[in-house]
């Protein structure tokens, strides 16, 4: 049985369909947070990190507001680059969350 799926779009869209609000994008990014915590897989908090950017705005609009090039931006959310804690920060704060210890 050979079955072709028409209209199912991308993985990336299907992931952005899920972050349509800012409840979606905070518990999106939470837990992220959390399995990161747990598994130590900073590539796929950054990978998350991406989606939540791309929810709200486009890689050079952050890029623009937070003074990081989009390179680098895009270096960190593909896991080519070790990314410094300050960086993740201004990612997420100029997204309007915070990081907070629970």
């Amino acid at each position: 049985m050979n079955k072709k799926y028409k209209n199912t779009g991308t993985l990336e869209e299907l992931i952005l369909s899920g972050m349509e609000t800012e409840a979606d994008i905070k518990e999106w990014l939470t837990i992220s947070l959390e399995e990161f915590l747990e598994d130590g897989d900073l590539t796929a908090f950054c990978r998350t990190l991406e989606y939540a950017v791309k929810a709200k705005d486009t890689i050079s609009g952050i890029s623009n507001k937070t003074g990081i090039s989009r390179s680098n931006l895009y270096a960190l959310f593909k896991g080519e680059s070790q990314p410094q804690m300050k960086t993740v920060l201004k990612v997420i704060k100029e997204l309007g969350y915070r990081l907070k210890v629970a």
